[in-house]
């Protein structure tokens, strides 16, 4: 004699949604309350995706400063495009030499040269923007340059300034090239590398702290009236003792827009022989 039990039979999925059906009926609150916490989270989730982006949007600047002030001169190409990208542009410094001008534009608002040599090793790094609310800011022997912000007669401090040399190079053509720097370092003081901060003509216009300074004009008419330039090398030196006030005053009525560091033991008039920075030839 069997002892098994029969089954009891299946429960149809009609008989479950009827029961649910009967259940949602007698706990309409309970549906209701479900309903408003899916409804909650799901906005408080669009919400927090909407915050991230406008902060993100908001942000841009200081992701970018971030990027930057992990760079330096001497550091490799890999270390560059781990930042910055890949170059949009990648051009010989002179016809026949073994050193390159890598040119990244991470975003519309500036850009970075980096002129590396056979082993990829970068031996001068610049950054020039012609965006007046982008301001990156870069430090060396104590000292500080903020783009768009600091003018030539900021970063030096006055016990510096008499020995400082100012670089210029006047264009007198559309295919000629303007630029304004202040040139600083090489020996032990700064662990014998260069630096320079100024004014790049990829920018058309350049600044002064008050509106409709025109920096330009007045460093060409300086410059005319003061002119001893040096055929050989295309650009001008004066050291600080040659500045008068008047050059004084238009420093200090210059807001710098491009940043420039070599390696050590490197010098950059071995690599910019008119501008320092990007080339608005090359990048147009």
């Amino acid at each position: 004699m069997s002892t098994d039990e029969p089954s009891p039979p299946a429960e149809s999925s009609d008989s479950t949604a009827e029961r649910f059906s009967a259940f949602t009926r007698r706990n309409i609150l309970l549906v209701a309350v479900f309903f408003l916490s899916n409804l909650l989270t799901a906005v408080s989730t669009l919400i927090t995706a909407v915050t991230v982006l406008n902060e993100t949007r908001r942000d841009w600047r200081a992701a970018e400063y971030r990027k930057l002030s992990e760079l330096r001169a001497g550091y490799t190409l890999e270390k560059f495009r781990e930042q910055l990208g890949v170059p949009a542009f990648r051009v010989p410094v002179a016809a026949g030499s073994s050193y390159v001008r890598n040119v990244y534009r991470p975003r519309s608002e500036y850009w970075v040269e980096v002129i590396s040599n056979r082993s990829n090793a970068s031996v001068a790094f610049t950054v020039t923007t012609c965006e007046p609310t982008f301001r990156p800011k870069f430090s060396f022997s104590d000292k500080t340059v903020v783009l768009n912000q600091s003018t030539l007669l900021d970063v030096l401090p006055p016990a510096e300034q008499p020995g400082d040399l100012l670089r210029i190079h006047s264009g007198h053509t559309r295919s000629s090239y303007d630029s304004v720097f202040e040139v600083y370092g090489g020996s032990g003081g700064t662990n014998y590398r260069q630096f320079a901060w100024g004014l790049n003509d990829i920018c058309p216009t350049w600044r002064g702290p008050k509106a409709r300074y025109d920096a330009n004009a007045a460093w060409g008419k300086w410059e005319y009236e003061h002119n001893r330039e040096d055929q050989s090398s295309g650009h001008t030196y004066y050291n600080g003792e040659e500045l008068d006030g008047s050059a004084r005053s238009i420093m200090a009525n210059s807001v710098v827009n491009t940043y420039a560091e070599t390696a050590l033991f490197e010098e950059l008039d071995d690599y910019y022989d008119q501008q320092i920075g990007v080339d608005r030839l090359s990048v147009r």
